[in-house]
């Protein structure tokens, strides 16, 4: 550092008095360059950096360098604004929709998830688990689990049996009763055999035993007979023969004929029917009669040759249309019936119904 008020002591030429300073005013002149020189020295001989500060000491030149490490200057970012870039330096938060006040607290709150560390009013970290439940963690086999609207287990449990059955149930057979079937959880099937339940045996037959695998036999009565037959070239006989139980059943022939003479006191053809609205004559009686309460319909099938068929009108209410098939009088194949005592006899021939009788009926 540079120090004002040096005295400098003249000297001449060497061993010469003139333009030299004498001895007192020399001294005296250094006595005083002394105290200046110690009144302006510096106390601090030691020179150490702090934060931010750098010192470089040069002995050659016998200079000392103090370096600024730390900021040297300021650049006002978003949100901010500062009154220069060194020196007393202002920084201002500009943000917050523009009126200074930013963001001082941050937290976070939750119903479903573990929180901790919040609010956050500097810097910091908040932490989010997910809560705990306790006496649940474990290997589960087969388990009952319980799940809340979030997804979380709240309550497992080992099941108290295992497998994927959900539904046992027995479908019975022929002289099996079943009931409580199915089971889905617990419970009871009754079976109850409704069939034969325990052999007898009657006369003439012998068994193995009343239950189980039973063997039937027939007992040695001295019989040999083992099938049983009719025949007829006049009647109509079915299920014969019979060879261990059965029916034998024997008809007339729906056609017979009678060769020679035939003498009885009373011969009945055929019956008779009432014929009722929009039903078929009956072809296994000869006459259909009818009573009409107003316009009626009925039908007349097709027959087999020969049969014969009459039909009459006792009672009028209106008329009565029947419809004839194969009507051998061919159009619409109709008969009307419009006043009491109209009647009409019917022969079926070569496939045909013919009109072999009329007191007036109306054929179309």
């Amino acid at each position: 550092m540079a120090i004002s008020g040096v005295q400098v002591i003249n000297i001449g030429l060497q061993n010469e008095s003139a333009g030299s300073d004498s001895l007192y005013v020399a001294f005296n002149k250094t006595k005083d360059n002394f105290t200046t020189l110690f009144s302006c020295a510096s106390p601090y001989n030691t020179f150490t950096g702090n934060t931010g500060i750098g010192i470089t000491a040069n002995s050659n030149s016998g200079t000392v360098d103090i370096l600024n490490t730390g900021v040297t200057s300021i650049v006002a970012g978003t949100g901010i604004s500062i009154n220069q870039s060194n020196g007393a330096v202002t920084i201002t938060n500009t943000g917050g929709n523009g009126n200074g006040a930013g963001v001082t607290s941050v937290g976070v709150t939750s119903s479903t998830l573990s929180v901790s560390g919040s609010p956050i009013v500097s810097a910091g970290n908040i932490t989010l688990n997910l809560p705990t439940y306790a006496n649940l963690a474990g290997t589960y086999t087969y388990p009952t689990v319980t799940v809340d609207t979030y997804g979380r287990v709240t309550a497992i449990a080992n099941a108290n049996s295992v497998g994927t059955v959900t539904s046992v149930g027995i479908t019975p057979g022929t002289g099996i009763q079943v009931t409580g079937s199915p089971i889905t959880t617990t419970g009871n099937i009754n079976i109850i055999n409704t069939g034969v339940t325990r052999l007898t045996a009657g006369t003439g037959i012998s068994l193995s035993g009343s239950n189980g695998n039973v063997t039937i036999s027939t007992a040695n009565l001295g019989g040999t007979v083992t099938s049983i037959g009719v025949s007829s070239t006049s009647l109509s006989v079915t299920g014969s023969p019979v060879t261990t139980t059965g029916t034998i059943t024997v008809d007339l022939n729906a056609n017979t004929t009678i060769a020679g003479r035939l003498t009885a006191n009373t011969i009945v053809l055929a019956g008779s029917e009432d014929l009722a609205a929009s039903a078929a004559a009956n072809l296994l009686v000869t006459a259909s009669y009818f009573t009409t309460s107003a316009a009626e319909t009925a039908t007349l099938a097709a027959g087999t040759n020969g049969l014969i068929k009459t039909f009459m009108m006792v009672a009028d209410g209106g008329d009565m249309v029947i419809t004839v098939t194969n009507a051998a009088w061919g159009g619409a194949g109709t008969m009307t019936f419009g006043d009491v005592g109209d009647a009409c006899t019917l022969q079926y021939v070569n496939n045909k119904w013919f009109c072999i009788g009329n007191n007036g009926v109306t054929f179309a």
